[in-house]
């Protein structure tokens, strides 16, 4: 018969077993589900990842009005025209984009051989 520290200590991989594999598994399920949504928006949906808010575009008048300098020389942002802002925003969706798929394709890198492994051996411990 087991003794009562041995069963706790059983009890415990067990549990620590079981719960490295359920956050792997979140890990990977989450990170699919991420990889999935940005292909989505990117090659289906298009129109959703367009900016949807409704900022104001900020002109080189506006701050001559207003005896604000601006430009590279004073140290601000330059004074872009409509279709390089466009141009750039589209650049800054991109580089998001690419930032993303970087994280959630780590995340299942590294998920996948740690719920392998533990799940391993939940299995061969029950077997």
């Amino acid at each position: 018969m087991d003794s009562p520290a041995s069963s706790k200590v059983s009890f415990l991989k067990n549990l620590y077993l079981y719960l490295v594999s359920f956050v792997a598994l979140m890990m990977m399920v989450f990170s699919l589900g991420d990889v999935i949504n940005i292909v989505l928006r990117t090659y289906v949906f298009t129109l959703a990842d367009k900016n949807i808010y409704g900022y104001p575009e900020p002109t080189c008048d506006l701050a001559a009005a207003t005896g604000t300098p601006r430009g590279k020389e004073f140290g601000g942002p330059p004074c872009l025209d409509k279709a390089s802002r466009e141009k750039q925003e589209t650049e800054n969706r991109a580089g998001q984009r690419q930032r993303d798929l970087v994280r959630d394709l780590s995340m299942i890198i590294v998920g996948l051989p740690l719920f392998g492994y533990h799940w391993w051996l939940v299995r061969r411990k029950e077997a």
